[in-house]
């Protein structure tokens, strides 16, 4: 029995396209508060400082030149993920080095928690710096597999000439990705600038 004979209408096809950028729209509210209480966590744990314990001990600082590379690749992620989902003919190359970027900015950030002079109990700072970074990567890896999922999904498509395939729902939902996934990638310019220049 059909959708039509049963009495139920299947919803037109610009729902399921609005659905997927109102989603991600959705998402990046989302994100950015959970990613405030890490905000308002440093600079609530900066001003009170009672017992003088922001940066317990010496070196309490994070490597700058790590922080900028992370940062770069992560920028260079988000501006090839935005540009290529906006044109068709590149999307699957644009996505796949976003993809690399983003894996290479990872394992940037656990180079830099292996060089640090510092952990976890040197202070509100160091409390902060570990649980935002820590945080931020989780995300990071939630948004590598959603890139990649959207990128291969349009691989295997072209590949069969998008034969019994939604084509321009695939293009939406990358290019949904990809919004969420430069919004993430902002935040993370913020937390980049709070953490290493503040």
């Amino acid at each position: 029995m059909d959708a039509v004979s049963s009495g139920y209408q299947q919803e037109p096809h610009q729902w399921r396209l609005r659905s997927l950028s109102a989603g991600a729209k959705m998402w990046c509210g989302s994100t950015s508060g959970f990613m405030g209480a890490f905000l308002f966590a440093y600079f609530y744990l900066l001003a009170l400082d009672p017992n003088h314990s922001w940066k317990i001990g010496k070196n309490v600082n994070p490597s700058g030149g790590l922080g900028v590379a992370i940062m770069a690749v992560f920028v260079l992620s988000g501006l090839l993920l935005w540009l290529g989902s906006r044109r068709p003919a590149d999307e699957i190359t644009t996505g796949v080095v976003a993809i690399v970027l983003a894996v290479v900015g990872i394992a940037l950030q656990f180079v830099d928690y292996g060089v640090l002079g510092f952990g976890p109990y040197r202070g509100g700072y160091a409390s902060v710096f570990y649980g935002w970074t820590a945080v931020f990567t989780l995300g990071a890896l939630g948004g590598i597999y959603w890139m990649e999922t959207s990128v291969a999904a349009l691989w295997r498509a072209r590949k069969n000439g998008f034969a019994d395939t939604d084509e321009e729902l695939l293009r939406v939902g990358l290019q949904s990705c990809a919004l969420w996934w430069s919004y993430y990638v902002a935040l993370g310019v913020l937390m980049y600038v709070v953490l290493y220049l503040v």
